[in-house]
């Protein structure tokens, strides 16, 4: 976030910097929302048809209220975050432009996913592939993120 002068805005910086400090505990919340996620699929997949109209409708919103979550940290990550981060270590270009492509690479996984259980007739074990699919993607992405992004972070604190 830039003043009219090209400057960072000093208190969207804190804001960014805080954020940043505590990107391994929101990542770790996204990855426990996206195993909840992940145990209702698996459950429907094994046969709980316990509740056959409620349980797939159930998957669905939390998988919703998942894809919202993470599609916030990932707006919030390139709209403010990674535009501070460019303008103030300009040698981390080449790792925030693989996150951005890694970004959209999400938002398609999470796409595909909304749509499938949108039908309200997705296949569980396809469900659970994509599900693995995102999970693996993800936990690279976390991992690259914050191996990258937090020491340069700590760097401008020091």
């Amino acid at each position: 976030m830039s003043t009219p002068f090209g400057q960072v805005d000093p208190v969207a910086a804190t804001r960014i910097r805080a954020a940043a400090r505590q990107l391994a505990d929101i990542h770790r919340g996204l990855r426990e929302d996206l195993a909840q996620v992940r145990a209702a699929a698996q459950a429907y997949a094994d046969g709980d048809r316990a509740e056959p109209l409620t349980l797939p409708k159930r998957l669905a919103d939390h998988c919703v209220a998942f894809c919202e979550a993470l599609h916030a940290h990932h707006t919030g990550e390139d709209s403010l975050a990674f535009p501070y981060l460019d303008a103030t270590v300009p040698e981390l270009r080449p790792v925030l432009s693989r996150l951005r492509q890694e970004h959209v690479v999400v938002a398609d996984h999470l796409r595909t996913m909304r749509e499938w259980l949108d039908i309200g007739h997705a296949d569980p074990d396809e469900v659970l592939r994509r599900l693995d699919r995102l999970t693996g993607d993800l936990d690279e992405h976390f991992r690259y993120e914050e191996e990258q992004l937090v020491p340069a972070i700590r760097a401008l604190d020091a």
